[in-house]
């Protein structure tokens, strides 16, 4: 029976992470982050903190459902973007 738990405990963890976005969606994210920037070592730094924190907040089905919600929206107004970015900037700066 112990064993039965450990399994189904092991198995609904390693299936689905509870707060992680797949390394397709991180590389986007950061992708988008810092094709858009100066590309120097503040802008990759401030990128991979901004996508750090999308990591630690949504897995892949919250993040599509985030962005389905405030698609036509400028998300650089969004109050949790602008939060995560003010976060990053005095994390790098």
């Amino acid at each position: 029976m112990k064993k039965i738990f450990i399994l189904i405990f092991l198995s609904f963890f390693l299936a689905n992470p509870l707060l992680a976005i797949s390394n397709d969606f991180w590389n986007a994210i950061f992708n988008g982050c810092f094709s858009a920037s100066d590309k120097t070592q503040f802008w990759k730094s401030y990128c991979t903190c901004y996508t750090d924190k999308f990591d630690a907040k949504y897995n892949d089905e919250q993040l599509i459902i985030f962005l389905a919600e405030t698609q036509g929206t400028d998300l650089s107004k969004h109050p949790m973007v602008k939060k995560f970015a003010k976060e990053c900037i005095d994390k790098v700066s």
